[in-house]
């Protein structure tokens, strides 16, 4: 966002408070390095000029941003407890186990609602299928991976919407996106509750 003149310090303050709402309520549920990352992720969402910037340099903004995400929630989750006993160190790879395999899942989902005529269809019972085994590692979890799976169906459902308001196509960089999107919003969920389990 490109802006010049004597308002451009309110714009700053309007957004700097908005950054730091979204810390503070992202606080109020993750550790604090998450929800600086939240935070900065925001502050680069309204301080990006979109229209001007090229998609590569969009795609890779998002990837970085997604990533820190991902790193941070998995640092968080790495002293997370299961519901049932399993060796050290096990917790973590079946939170990551359980965030690939919905992430995934929720990535069928999206190819199957693709608008374009040209892409290959995924039929209802491929998808179903899909859909149970993506989303049965989580439900070992409990409650944390089930929150997880829930944040994840909401961040599919979204770039679902997403992508057939825009009328845009699944292709491979969008897909990706939406794998990493989707896994990191899995791991914010199952760490939303982690900590009162």
């Amino acid at each position: 966002m490109r802006l010049s003149g004597q308002f451009a310090p309110l714009l700053g303050i309007l957004i700097g408070a908005l950054g730091g709402a979204v810390y503070w309520l992202a606080a109020q549920i993750w550790p604090s390095s998450v929800a600086v990352i939240l935070s900065m992720a925001l502050t680069a969402v309204l301080t990006t000029d979109f229209r001007a910037m090229p998609a590569a340099r969009f795609d890779l903004l998002s990837r970085v941003l997604c990533l820190l995400i991902k790193y941070n929630a998995l640092m968080a989750l790495s002293a997370a407890k299961l519901p049932f006993a399993v060796p050290a160190n096990v917790p973590l790879a079946l939170i990551m186990i359980a965030g690939y395999a919905a992430s995934f899942a929720l990535l069928v989902a999206v190819m199957a609602t693709r608008p374009e005529k040209t892409a290959p269809k995924v039929g209802q019972g491929s998808l179903i299928f899909a859909l149970l085994i993506g989303f049965a590692p989580a439900a070992l979890l409990g409650i944390p991976g089930l929150t997880g799976l829930a944040a994840t169906v909401v961040a599919g459902l979204g770039v679902i919407a997403f992508l057939r308001h825009r009328n845009i196509g699944g292709s491979g960089d969008t897909l990706d996106l939406t794998q990493l999107l989707s896994e990191a919003s899995f791991y914010l969920g199952a760490l939303a509750t982690w900590r009162y389990v």
